[in-house]
């Protein structure tokens, strides 16, 4: 299993190019270096610590050029020769791997686990007498948390794909790593909980009392974070096919640590949902952790529209997520309804007008979008939207491609966790646990119709509260709902669909064709696509060159 590959342990290869945007990761060396060189220098224990950073995800069109939720119901990438269409078109196999994380993540386990034999406990004797040495010895110490929060985030990365893997904490052999033996799903959710749960009274709350005060760092809050999706998706029905109630018991309380002392952590929900996606989005009191990628213009040179100077398409919103979306007064989207069918972007969730580039709407500059039938954004168009709409959720309007244009690339940081994903994980425990909407216990202080209603009341989104009186079934299906809408584009509906055992629910792709005669603008539903959806589709294939490594390693079910 060259996954778990052993790195010789005095030619340690330090790469910091792969986290160079955050300021954490403001390092510059890349070289090869002994481990006595390592140990003694803070400067390089640093730069090893940023390497086993550079394994964190983000989703700015990653897979083979799209984001993954053009793989749901939620959006189609326009370019028909990525692979993100395995995921949809029944080309996915063990020979034919998308998004085959198994490697990196083991790649990213194993440098946490050389760290944790090799590269703790130091003094840095040579460095006493320098002026940094004091700020070094104060930061020092918290790198070893920092890395078994990482290591635990990669677990949960693979568990959800691969489910049954190998769980190693410690650096092993070629011939150990090939001939490790899976464990259960269920292991692998104890030991990222466990970690987390301990890794919690470890980290700091945030770096600002820290030397040089440095954002995207693992802190308390990420550890409670991780531990209370980590024990989300451990309760759903994929993982938890006998709905053992305990667990949805132990999901709700573990989000409910985090609401609980949200004040003494600094979260709450920002007034402004569009300050979450934009390139000062770290300095938001609900963001938890992002992963920065850097400056530059690539995720707006491939999601400004059609016929928009530098804009290129590649993620286009369904028809499906737009209908998702409430009217302002609560009410649902309803194409049947002739007045909400002749005006469809009138008075909708405020949410909508952030995530969706909708036909006539200013964007990215000063002119409207034209994405009906021969209009400057629309088919027949080459690679304009398929679907009716363009994505605007993370995308930097500032920046512009026209001729003379002033403006520079911006920062792009990919939220990993958030305040209000917090408040949904923990509705959707509670009402699980418990089967009462406004219920509370002395470990849960608040109601899952409370929690929903925060995320739907907040500043500038303002939604109506949902009733106090909806049955339990009923009020699952608004908690489903609005993760879709308030959790769109952030990487979730592709994961949640599958613990949720609902993929099915995927099938049908949805449009919008719209038509302009005179100043006349006419809207109709339309099926775009139908997607084959099978079991076997929950969890990932293991790639056939792993289980030629690995005969130990056991297939997923559908794949063999």
């Amino acid at each position: 299993m060259n996954v778990m590959k052993l790195k010789k342990l005095f030619a340690i290869f330090i790469s910091v190019s792969l986290l160079a945007s955050c300021d954490f990761m403001d390092c510059n060396e890349s070289d090869y270096y002994s481990l006595k060189e390592i140990q003694g220098s803070y400067n390089r224990v640093k730069q090893f610590v940023t390497d086993v950073y550079g394994y964190l995800p983000s989703n700015f069109c990653n897979i083979d050029g799209a984001m993954l939720d053009a793989a749901t119901d939620d959006a189609v990438h326009i370019y028909e020769s990525s692979n993100i269409k395995r995921f949809v078109n029944g080309t996915w196999s063990p020979n034919y791997t998308v998004d085959d994380q198994f490697a990196n993540y083991y790649n990213g386990i194993h440098d946490a686990n050389f760290y944790l034999e090799n590269l703790t406990g130091l003094k840095f004797e040579t460095w006493e007498n320098t002026n940094d040495y004091d700020n070094w010895m104060i930061t020092y110490p918290n790198f070893e948390y920092e890395v078994r929060f990482l290591r635990a985030f990669f677990y949960f990365e693979l568990v959800r794909r691969y489910q049954n893997v190998p769980l190693i904490t410690k650096v092993v052999t070629q011939a150990e790593a090939n001939a490790a033996e899976p464990a259960s799903a269920e292991q692998i959710f104890d030991f990222i909980i466990s970690e987390c749960t301990e890794l919690s009274t470890l980290l700091p709350v945030d770096y600002t009392k820290m030397p040089g005060s440095e954002y995207g760092r693992a802190t308390r809050g990420a550890a409670l974070a991780l531990k209370a999706r980590a024990a989300l998706y451990a309760a759903s029905p994929l993982f938890n096919s006998g709905n053992n109630k305990s667990k949805w018991v132990a999901a709700a309380e573990a989000a409910y640590e985090i609401i609980g002392q949200s004040s003494a952590l600094g979260y709450k929900l920002d007034a402004s949902f569009s300050n979450l996606f934009g390139a000062t989005n770290t300095a938001s009191n609900e963001v938890i952790l992002v992963r920065p990628t850097g400056t530059s213009t690539s995720f707006e040179a491939a999601n400004f529209p059609m016929g928009v100077t530098g804009g290129k398409t590649t993620t286009c919103p369904t028809e499906n997520l737009a209908s998702a979306f409430e009217m302002a007064t609560g009410e649902e989207f309803d194409w049947n309804n002739e007045a909400m069918s002749q005006n469809p972007y009138t008075g909708r969730d405020p949410r909508f007008y952030l995530t969706i580039v909708h036909n006539g709407m200013t964007w990215p500059a000063k002119n409207a979008v034209e994405i009906h039938e021969g209009g400057a954004n629309g088919l027949p168009l080459t690679n304009a939207t398929s679907t009716g709409y363009y994505l605007r959720k993370y995308v930097n309007n500032s920046i512009s491609f026209e001729a003379g244009s002033s403006s520079a690339a911006t920062h792009h940081n990919w939220v990993l966790f958030r305040y209000a994903e917090v408040l949904l994980n923990y509705a959707e425990a509670m009402v699980n646990a418990y089967g009462d909407i406004n219920y509370t216990t002395d470990k849960c202080g608040m109601t899952a119709l409370a929690a929903v209603n925060a995320v739907r009341g907040r500043t500038g989104v303002n939604m109506p509260a949902l009733s106090d009186i909806l049955s339990s079934d009923e009020f699952l299906k608004r908690v489903k709902h609005e993760r879709r809408v308030e959790l769109a584009f952030e990487g979730h509906r592709f994961w949640d669909l599958r613990r949720w055992k609902e993929l099915a629910e995927s099938k049908d792709v949805y449009g919008v064709k719209i038509t302009k005669s005179n100043d006349e603008v006419s809207y109709k539903k339309f099926t775009l696509e139908s997607r084959k959806i099978s079991d076997k589709l929950y969890f990932y294939p293991i790639s056939n060159t792993e289980l030629f490594k690995n005969s130990n390693l056991k297939q997923n079910p559908g794949w063999e």
